[in-house]
């Protein structure tokens, strides 16, 4: 595939010790992903990879009962150009996706960087490598539920050098871990890393929706060479690739274009006390350069049904702006205010947290349930940039920012900064921080949401909820009356997109 000059580039960093690519060797095995070309194929060579990895370790010692670190440093005097480890396997399967999609593609072993004894070498290098690409893929083993240590390294270099510090803002971020249990803390390790790059004022998404739109690449591998086995892990990781591809397309052809209307932004109140949240969204909104169109959606005492996790959710494929859950209690909120969440362009879910909840009112996890029928319908909020807004008495220590990140990065959504004002006997310590926060989620708001109506409008397909481990939803999906009315909602969507691109932006003379 000839990939054009403009597209964006994808840089994949492997953050593993046992990596079988380094130096040159890296950057061959970028040269062989990007001659991959199909699914078999790529199969075939992490297979046929991950084997000769393992046999690089049997040759290194394994096979005559040496101790690790005499095989750790037989290894490390090879010449780095074939094998690859379970980290450096669903990173490669995330980079042939994005490839696949028409991105450029390159390739970083962060030991080449960061020396097991510590220490960093080649900075200047890598800095240019990470100023150069569009987005980052960050592949890791999982460390008791974390990051290795050669990710961590990275991400404080991120928080301490200046110039790398302004090359990844405003970059898109997705990452992959592997661990040696499905259930060996790949999440929590990708879930870490989001809220480091976010804090990095990096953009942040998970997997697609073909893989059910979750934080990443989630790979099961404990053995060298076990990694390619993992269908599972390679679609999840295949789906990362993609996630990030689709999002790296748009913010580039946002660049030919203008957004000249003011961004639709969906506040959902759903802990408050008092209205103290919903007077300083009025602040926030008052003060911001151009206005937005807020929608405020109370909802922090209002009447929320409980989701009762119907097994087929929706009731049915329609168009965005009819409401298919299954409640339908005339004065439950879902069902009065559904029109409301369709045509936004951004999300922020915000809540106050107080080390004393007397008078506090939330609806926090019944509402947030209850988006399960929008994330299952195809993913209403596709695209649309979100961060947590969250006023926190000092010493509250709540989880409520992480939760809100980690719920609604699930609706397919692309994560900015949580914006988090610090409460101190009833007053907001951080104001100007809080402000300068928002202002800068709103000029990422209208970057992405001008990229995602040109996509939209061009391209058409939509997405669609694959209902991985639900039969009978899967089964429901089959029939042909689902087929034709998810049709007529693809198309819904994409004409809705058409017309707004044509009034909300404007395009440069060079562009088409």
């Amino acid at each position: 595939m000839n990939t054009p000059a403009e597209a964006p580039k994808i840089l994949g960093l492997c953050a593993s010790l046992r990596a079988g690519r380094w130096a040159e060797g890296a950057e061959r095995l970028a040269e062989q992903i990007r001659g991959l070309e199909c699914e078999d194929d790529l199969r075939a060579f992490l297979k046929t990879e991950s084997l000769a990895h393992l046999e690089n370790f049997v040759h290194a010692g394994r096979s005559e009962g040496k101790p690790f670190d005499e095989i750790y440093a037989n290894l490390k005097r090879e010449v780095g150009n074939k094998g690859l480890s379970n980290s450096e396997v669903g990173l490669s399967a995330a980079l042939w996706a994005a490839k696949e999609l028409g991105c450029r593609i390159d390739l970083v072993s962060l030991v080449d960087h960061f020396p097991p004894a510590g220490g960093v070498k080649r900075l200047e290098t890598l800095i240019e490598k990470i100023e150069d690409a569009d987005a980052i893929i960050l592949a890791t083993p999982v460390y008791f539920g974390d990051r290795s240590s050669l990710s961590a390294s990275l991400i404080e270099l991120f928080r301490g050098d200046e110039r790398l510090a302004e090359a990844v803002r405003g970059k898109v971020y997705t990452g992959v871990a592997v661990g040696a249990k499905r259930n060996g803390g790949q999440e929590t390790a990708l879930i870490y890393q989001i809220v480091d790059m976010l804090n990095a004022g990096m953009l942040a998404v998970g997997n697609d929706s073909e893989t059910t739109s979750q934080y990443g690449g989630t790979v099961h591998a404990g053995d060298v060479g076990s990694a390619w086995k993992d269908d599972y892990g390679l679609n999840t990781s295949m789906g990362t690739g993609r996630r990030i591809a689709r999002v790296a397309h748009q913010l580039r052809k946002a660049r030919d274009a203008s957004f000249v209307d003011t961004l639709r932004v969906g506040f959902w109140v759903l802990q408050d006390k008092d209205g103290y949240c919903v007077s300083q969204i009025e602040r926030l909104v008052n003060q911001t350069p151009g206005g937005v169109a807020a929608s405020v959606f109370d909802a922090s005492d209002a009447d929320v049904t409980r989701c009762i996790a119907c097994d087929i959710c929706p009731t049915e494929v329609d168009v965005d702006s009819k409401y298919r859950c299954i409640i339908k209690r005339k004065t439950d909120y879902l069902k009065t205010h559904h029109e409301g969440f369709v045509g936004l362009d951004a999300v922020v879910p915000v809540a106050v947290a107080l080390k004393d909840r007397t008078g506090v009112e939330s609806m926090y996890q019944q509402f947030m349930e209850r988006t399960r029928y929008l994330r299952r319908g195809d993913y209403v909020f596709t695209d649309l940039l979100t961060a947590p807004l969250v006023f926190e008495e000092v010493g509250a220590n709540d989880s409520l920012p992480l939760r809100m990140l980690t719920s609604t990065i699930r609706h397919h959504t692309v994560m900015s900064r949580p914006m988090i004002g610090h409460l101190h006997e009833g007053r907001l310590l951080n104001e100007r921080e809080l402000f300068d926060s928002w202002r800068a989620f709103v000029e990422q708001g209208k970057r992405l949401a001008t990229g995602r109506l040109i996509n939209a409008a061009e391209d058409g397909g939509g997405v669609r909820y694959n209902p991985v481990g639900y039969v009978l939803s899967a089964e429901k999906d089959k029939e042909s009356e689902t087929l034709e009315r998810r049709r007529r909602m693809t198309a819904d969507r994409a004409e809705r997109a058409r017309q707004e691109a044509a009034v909300r932006l404007t395009f440069s003379a060079a562009t088409p």
